[in-house]
Order: structure tokens, then C-alpha cells, then sequence
């Protein structure tokens, strides 16, 4: 007992692995939940035995309580939730389906405020780990959400993609402001992520540092936001795009 708990609610497409890694390396333990059986065993085969596991849907309250209840079960708390978002298909405007546009909302929006109160729960429920090293302020737990670049910046072709990021990242503000009061800190992760740069070469001219993020780094990013040195952070979004918004135009 007094190693914090962190819960990777979805894989993606690379980063939840880095992110699990790096928790642990950390000295957390790590429980990690996808829908997809495949992607779970690809990162167990990767971090070992060192990491627990659940597999099953998690886009309704039982889900995201199943998730939840692995976590309690193998550890016995949870101090931390990374949440990676499905990522939506390529889609454009005029090709607008009501339906099909819903459906991709309830997953982001809906499915981004209900994995909020159900994690925001169970943090209330249970006691503070004890506070070790430098004294900081307690804090219940935190929340942090892993977004595309499609959240603060749409391009064309990603119409849904680009409304349901930027739904999420509504979420997180408002649910950060509804949470603050109770210690529990929610926060967002922008990146140009590696799957968008083999997508489209564009980051070449459009980045000033030539790259997507690396998951590596995305992690690290999450590690710090879940760290007692970011205590006083809430309601943000650590945007790593290598320059990208400081940029007017094309680079030569």
C-alpha cells in the first residue's frame, strides 16, 4: 500500500502502451480497459505481468464501473484515470449522416462526462494516500484526457473527428470548474499524434520542429499532470505540437 493507482481507459492506437509504461516506471500500479481484446494483449505482452487488465465496453455507466471494480479489485483504489478517446473516421461535411454524427457525440461528449462522474465517484469515496516527500496540498485524484489535434484545429475530411474532440475538451473545462472544489484535478492532453503524421505528411511544413509527438512524450506529459508538482493545475490543456499554433502559413 501507498503506490498511487492509474487507470488507462481506452489503448489507442499507441499511446495507451507508452502511458502505462511510463506510470509504471513511475512507481504506480496500472490497471489498463479497452473494448478490444487484441489491443489488450499486445500491451500486456509488452509490459508483462507487471500490469492488470480489463476487457469490455466502456462507454456506459456498467462499463466504466466494470473498469473500475478490476482496478479495486486487483489494488484496491484508484488515484489517477488517462482517458484515450476513440479517435472517428475521416468524414466530410457534405457527406453529414444525423444518425451516424449522433452516435459518434454520445461516444465522445456524453461518453467524456459520464466517465468523469463515475471516476469523480468513486475518488470521493476514498481516503487521500498518505502525502510522501516535499508537503504539497492533498489531492483527491485527477483526471486526465488524451486528445487529437483535431480538438483545438479541424482540417479538412475530419468533420465528426474534429467536433467530437473539441466536445470532449468542452467537457473537461466545465467538468474541471464542477470538480475543483473536491481536489479532484481534470485535464487535457492536445497532441499531434504519431497516426496523424504517417496519415498525411503535412507536419514537415506545417510543424516547426517536423514531427508528431512521439507516444513517449505524451506519456510524460500525462505522468507530470497526474504528479503532486502539478497541483495547482486544473481546467488546462498541455497543447505538444511542436510549434504548430505559433505558426503563420508554410515553412520553406
Amino acid at each position: 500500500m501507498g503506490e498511487p493507482v492509474t487507470l488507462v481507459i481506452g489503448l489507442g492506437r499507441e499511446v495507451g502502451d507508452s502511458i502505462a509504461r511510463t506510470f509504471l516506471e513511475a512507481g504506480h500500479r496500472v490497471l489498463v480497459a479497452d473494448p478490444s481484446a487484441e489491443r489488450l494483449e499486445s500491451a500486456q505482452d509488452a509490459l508483462g505481468d507487471e500490469i492488470a487488465a480489463y476487457h469490455g465496453e466502456l462507454h456506459s455507466r456498467l462499463g466504466l464501473r466494470n473498469a473500475i471494480t478490476a482496478a479495486l479489485e486487483a489494488f484496491g483504489r484508484i488515484d489517477n484515470a488517462v482517458i484515450i478517446p476513440e479517435i472517428e473516421e475521416g468524414d466530410h461535411l457534405l457527406d453529414f449522416a444525423p444518425e451516424k454524427f449522433e452516435k459518434a457525440l454520445a461516444r465522445s461528449a456524453r461518453g467524456a462526462a459520464l466517465a468523469l462522474r463515475v471516476i469523480a465517484e468513486r475518488l470521493l469515496e476514498q481516503e487521500d494516500l498518505p502525502q510522501a516527500g516535499v508537503e504539497r496540498i492533498p489531492q483527491k485524484g485527477t483526471i486526465t484526457f488524451v486528445l487529437g489535434y483535431a480538438a483545438i484545429a479541424s482540417m479538412p475530411g475530419r468533420f465528426t473527428e474534429s467536433v467530437g474532440q473539441s466536445a470532449i475538451l468542452g467537457v473537461m473545462k466545465a467538468g474541471a470548474l464542477e470538480l475543483a472544489e473536491h481536489a479532484i484535478r481534470v485535464n487535457a492532453i492536445v497532441a499531434i499524434r504519431p497516426r496523424e503524421e504517417r496519415a498525411e505528411p503535412w507536419t514537415t511544413r506545417r510543424v516547426p520542429l517536423g514531427r508528431a509527438a512521439r507516444a513517449d512524450e505524451i506519456a510524460e506529459a500525462a505522468r507530470y499532470i497526474a504528479s503532486p508538482h502539478a497541483a495547482y493545475l486544473t481546467g488546462q490543456s498541455l497543447v505538444l505540437d511542436g510549434g504548430r499554433s505559433t505558426l503563420s502559413g508554410l515553412l520553406d
